[in-house]
């Protein structure tokens, strides 16, 4: 969509999943690089979302259409700091049509299905995301979930009845946001204690 086009239409960009995005972050676009993107759905128990570009950024032709071709990830965060990117793509992570995913519209458009099937971990609330310029570190507030149970609870989301929300903090290996592994841990965990 154009604002200073009256005649332009929004174009939905489906490659990004069906979920309810809180926003999208954007990793710093490198040119010959996929472009990379961020974003939370903002639910208890859902995930955290990430998208790599099909294409590489040309700074001299790139637009929104970068964002029709490429592959949706969801993370999993592992007890030991470790986490890992699952891709939502037919054939990978149980995403069959034997388990009711038959092609790529059935994972973009069922995505909060897909990444249970995945096995990525239930968050409390994904909301909003930042990159710091100078690391490359991703932040990612988390914002409670008072309906977490103390059998639930798990390294990166460590309270039941979470009313206070945390903010996880993760980076990779030469900053490459695409990569599919990371490093995680906990930088805030909020409340009054």
């Amino acid at each position: 969509f154009n604002p200073y086009d009256p005649n332009s239409v929004p174009v939905k960009r489906t490659a990004l999943g069906r979920f309810a995005h809180e926003g999208i972050v954007f990793a710093a676009a490198t040119a010959g690089k996929p472009v990379v993107c961020y974003s939370g759905d903002d639910a208890r128990f859902e995930y955290i979302y990430k998208f790599v570009s099909a294409k590489p950024y040309d700074p001299a032709t790139a637009d929104g259409s970068l964002l029709d071709d490429g592959t949706l990830h969801v993370a999993k965060f592992n007890a030991d700091g470790s986490g890992e990117w699952l891709a939502l793509a037919p054939g990978q992570n149980g995403l069959t049509p034997e388990n009711g995913f038959a092609d790529l519209a059935d994972i973009l458009v069922n995505t909060r299905l897909a990444a249970d099937k995945a096995g990525a971990t239930k968050m409390d609330r994904p909301e909003w995301g930042a990159i710091d310029p100078a690391t490359g570190e991703v932040y990612f507030t988390l914002t409670n979930n008072n309906r977490r149970a103390q059998t639930q609870v798990d390294a990166v989301n460590p309270r039941a009845e979470n009313n206070f929300g945390q903010i996880v903090r993760w980076r990779y290996d030469g900053s490459d946001h695409a990569a599919t592994a990371f490093q995680w841990d906990l930088f805030v965990l909020a409340g009054t204690k």
